[in-house]
Parts: structure tokens; C-alpha cells; sequence
């Protein structure tokens, strides 16, 4: 008996947490392959230096250390995020502020929810207005374009809503995830999920402020130039109602109005930004996942490994594609509309500027909120493609297997990496790749040629003083 005792140990110390995986009631269920049976299916070639021996696997892929879901899961990465989007209305999930996913809960009996439920019907009515001032007044490209902004506020936000609804589900099934992984492979990140979500959420929102805030000026130095051809001292008044006239032209003004109309603004304006931060993120988390895999793959590139080896990896890669997979059933329709509403933008930001801009406050304005608009466009897409990207990367390891220790697992794995495409999606209309960020450029350049034909009857001189008391959204 000792003798037995004596071997378990020494398999337990051998392969680590192979032997452990499983229930963590019953840490000694084996819910993989033995090694040992693994070794004596596979054909080795004992006068080749690159063959892994049983007492090497350990030091192959070192499990972490204990997993922690307060500082090492995606849900404490994206914490200060949703927080800060629910201080905006977007992503009214409860339990936040938990250490682990499984305190998440939606409920329609919240004050979050009241608070969106509100937003969302005041940038409604905002939209109702713009299409009436469509319908009384005509329809340009400066008045469609202030209604698609609205318009996509109100779509942004219901679809968060939506993904509430189902986030506290994705979070725990991917937490469950990392720390399956985390118990058996070293992560090889050397900064942490969230601390890369807190740059990238700094950087971009950082970029959003700089926007909104020279866009303020850029309208206020309107409102200035407006004031003084209609001879009026009211600045204030006067810049609110004519960046609002769906508002003030259907009611009188007032200042409390015209704060409360622009803060609707303010938050449309983060809802708009939210949508891309919020899919680069995402991006960020699935590709982390898929990196730490090909990692793994990588470490033992040129060695022959035992079946049971492949098998796991492929196993792991199962895991990660049905969860790009869950990940993209919930907000597809999220990257339709980011690249929908972004390339509409980008278009019409080209259109406009073709127009006279004066004054070098709204010529600065312009180019900064253009090339904004393309950074973060490109950004969306690229790191979005990267999900598809990493995926197809152990390819090459998986055709570089040699002969003497390819196996049934290596085939099943290869055809499974080579055929199924792993990528988010814009409700299955496209998948998100490297080559779409070409699509895009193409389809801009053609739009534009359409939309510069289709109006050019309504190009305004901006420079004329007569045209100063007119809202533009890239004014």
C-alpha cells in the first residue's frame, strides 16, 4: 500500500494539475486523459533530441499561481468601466461592484434602470423633434445628420439594456473560463487586463473630452458671431438655441431648458464613443485568451508531445471559439452599429469638408474630430480582427508537428483551426478580419463620390456671416 501511495505521489509532482482538474469538491477527478495512456499511444523516437519525456512536461507550461476573481477575471477589468458607463446610462447591470461574477444580477426593479428608462426617453423625444423639423423644414444633410446622431443614441441604448440582460451569464461562464486555465498554464501577460482596459478606456475617453470640449467652442464662437448680427447680448441663450432649434423652435426658451437639453447631448455624445471602447475591449479579452493558448503551442514547437498534450490543447481551442462564439451572439448587433454609424460619420465629416471653414477654433476643431473619428474607427478594427488573427496562428505549429508524434488529436485540431472561422461579427452580415479594414476604405471612397454629386446643390458657404446663426454638427 505504501508502494501505491508512493506512485500516486509521484504522478501528482510529474504532471501537476493534469491529474487534478475537475470538480473542485473531488480535487482528484480526471477529467482528461492519463498520461500514462497518453505515452503508450504515441510513437516516440528515443535518439531524437526534441522528444518530451514525462519528468519535462512540467516545466513546459507552469500552472499559476491561485486564480483570484477580484483582480485576475474580466469582470474585475471591466468594473471601473461599466461603472463609469452606468454614471452614463449605459450597461444598467447590478452587482458590479462584487468580487466575483456570480453577484451579477439584472433587474428591471432598479433605480439604474430608471435612470436609463429616462434617458432613453428623453433622447427619444430629441429625435422625435429632429424628424419633425425634417418634415417642416426639409431634409439636408445637416438635419439628417443630427437625427442619425440622436437616432443612433437611442438604438446604442437599448442594446445595452439588451446586454445587461444577458452580461452577468457571460460573465460568469467566461470567468469559469480563467480559471479553469489559470489552474493549469502560466499567464503570460506581464500587465494585467485590467490595467490595459483602465489605458486604453483613458486614452480613448481622454481624446472624447478633448472632442466634446472643442466642439463647445467651436459652437460658442458661433454663438458670439450670431449674437452680434442679430444684435442680441444673450450668449447663452442664444448658443443653445442654435445648436437645439428641434428644441426651441417647437417651445420658448428658458436656461434650465437649454441645460437639460445639453446634458441629453452630452450623454448621446458618450453613448456614441462607448459603443467602439466598449468592442475594443472585448477584442482585447477574447485575443488575451487565444494569445495565452498560442503561447502554449509555441513553448513546445519542434518537440514531440504525447497525445493526451494535443488533445487538451484542442480542447482549450474548443473552449475559447464556442465563447467568441457566445460573446458574438450577444453584441453583433452592437459591431453593426458602430461600423454602420462610423462610416456614416466618416463620410459625411468628408462631405463637409469640402465647405469653407472659418476661423482657425473650427478648423482645428474639424481635423481633430476627423482624425478621432478614424482612429477609433481603425482601432475598432483592428483590434477586433485580432480575435480572428490569433485564432488562426497555431496553424503553423500544427503542420510543423513531426511525423513521429502526429496524431489523431494534431488532425482533429488542425482541420478544426484551418476550417472554422473564429471572429466577432456584424450579425453574421460580415465577419470582422484584417481585409475588412480595406472594405471599408473602399466603400467610403465610393459613398463619398455618391454623396458628393447628391449635394453639391446644398454646399453653404460658411464664411458668410448671413450663415453664422446656423447649426452645423462639424461647426
Amino acid at each position: 500500500m505504501n508502494k501505491n501511495k508512493k506512485n500516486a505521489t509521484d504522478a501528482t509532482s510529474i504532471f501537476g494539475s493534469q491529474w487534478l482538474v475537475g470538480n473542485s469538491q473531488h480535487p482528484l477527478t480526471i477529467n482528461v486523459q492519463s498520461p500514462k495512456s497518453g505515452l503508450r499511444s504515441s510513437r516516440f523516437d528515443p535518439m531524437k533530441t526534441d522528444v518530451v519525456m514525462p519528468e519535462m512536461l512540467a516545466s513546459v507550461v507552469p500552472p499559476s499561481e491561485t486564480f483570484n476573481p477580484s483582480t485576475d477575471s474580466l469582470h474585475a477589468a471591466m468594473r471601473p468601466i461599466i461603472m463609469l458607463a452606468q454614471c452614463f446610462s449605459m450597461l444598467p447591470v447590478c452587482g458590479v461592484n462584487k468580487p466575483d461574477a456570480s453577484y451579477l444580477r439584472f433587474t428591471w426593479r432598479s433605480p439604474k434602470i430608471l435612470y436609463t428608462a429616462i434617458v432613453i426617453l428623453t433622447v427619444f423625444v430629441m429625435s422625435v423633434g429632429n424628424v419633425l423639423r425634417l418634415l417642416t423644414t426639409g431634409i439636408n444633410s445637416v438635419k439628417m445628420t443630427t437625427f442619425v446622431f440622436y437616432a443612433t443614441a437611442v438604438v446604442t441604448a437599448v442594446m445595452f439594456v439588451r446586454l445587461a440582460m444577458q452580461w452577468p451569464c457571460l460573465a460568469l461562464t467566461w470567468e469559469k473560463l480563467e480559471r479553469e486555465f489559470t489552474s493549469r498554464h502560466r499567464r503570460i501577460s506581464k500587465t494585467t487586463l485590467a490595467t490595459r482596459f483602465k489605458i486604453v478606456t483613458t486614452v480613448v475617453m481622454l481624446f472624447a473630452l478633448v472632442e466634446h470640449t472643442a466642439a463647445v467652442a467651436s459652437a460658442y464662437i458661433s454663438a458670439v458671431e450670431c449674437a452680434e448680427y442679430r444684435g442680441e447680448t444673450d450668449i447663452v441663450g442664444t448658443y443653445f438655441q442654435t445648436q437645439f432649434p428641434q428644441v426651441f423652435t417647437k417651445m420658448s426658451y428658458s436656461l434650465w431648458k437649454g441645460i437639460m437639453v445639453d446634458t441629453i447631448n452630452i450623454l448621446s455624445t458618450f453613448s456614441w464613443n462607448f459603443v467602439d471602447l466598449f468592442l475594443i475591449l472585448i477584442s482585447i479579452a477574447l485575443t488575451d485568451q487565444f494569445k495565452s493558448l498560442n503561447s502554449r503551442l509555441y513553448s513546445i514547437r519542434g518537440k514531440a508531445m504525447p497525445e493526451w498534450w494535443w488533445a487538451e490543447a484542442r480542447n482549450d481551442y474548443n473552449h475559447l471559439a464556442t465563447l467568441t462564439r457566445r460573446v458574438d451572439s450577444y453584441i453583433s448587433s452592437i459591431v453593426l452599429l458602430s461600423f454602420a454609424t462610423d462610416l456614416y460619420f466618416i463620410c459625411i465629416q468628408l462631405l463637409f469638408s469640402f465647405n469653407p471653414i472659418r476661423g482657425i477654433v473650427r478648423k482645428i476643431y474639424f481635423c481633430f474630430s476627423f482624425g478621432f473619428l478614424l482612429a477609433r474607427t481603425t482601432a475598432v478594427s483592428l483590434y477586433a480582427a485580432s480575435v480572428h488573427d490569433e485564432s488562426r496562428l497555431p496553424a503553423p505549429i500544427l503542420y510543423s508537428v513531426a511525423g513521429s508524434s502526429y496524431n489523431n488529436e494534431v488532425s482533429r485540431f488542425l482541420t478544426q483551426v484551418t476550417t472554422d472561422t473564429i471572429s466577432l461579427t456584424g450579425m453574421k452580415f460580415f465577419s470582422v478580419t484584417r481585409s475588412l479594414v480595406l472594405t471599408v476604405a473602399g466603400t467610403i471612397v465610393t459613398y463619398e463620390l455618391v454623396l458628393v454629386q447628391f449635394n453639391s446643390v446644398q454646399q453653404v458657404d460658411q464664411a458668410n456671416i448671413t450663415n453664422a446663426c446656423e447649426s452645423y454638427p462639424f461647426d
